[in-house]
């Protein structure tokens, strides 16, 4: 058996086959965010990645990702905004309040206890 001559070409193909193996898993990955996440699961990691570069990448739609904003579950998020009809303002507002009053509840106990 003699020596194999390769040339410049033959050594593209792990790097083909490379590329390949990862653009299938993310095709598939993209498909099956389509197929069995439903729109009252949590947004996916695509979703979140496909917000930044404007592409939808599973069920949920640009804006109810670009509303979300750190809630565990757009359907809980939308729940919630139908139950307390608020604007964001005063919502944020009445959170700091709740995180000062708690701030002073732990800081009132450090000096009951001193």
């Amino acid at each position: 058996m003699g020596m194999q001559d390769l040339e410049f070409i033959d050594y593209f193909g792990p790097i083909c086959v490379f590329l390949i193996f990862w653009t299938t898993i993310f095709i598939l990955c993209v498909i099956f965010n389509f197929a069995f996440i439903t729109y009252q699961d949590d947004l996916t990691v695509f979703e979140k990645f496909g917000n930044k570069y404007n592409m939808r990448l599973g069920p949920h739609s640009m804006t109810q990702i670009r509303r979300q904003r750190g809630w565990t579950s757009t359907f809980e998020y939308e729940e919630m905004l139908r139950m307390n009809p608020m604007s964001k303002k005063k919502r944020q507002s009445l959170v700091s309040v709740e995180f000062k009053l708690i701030n002073a509840s732990k800081f009132a106990r450090t000096l009951a206890f001193v």
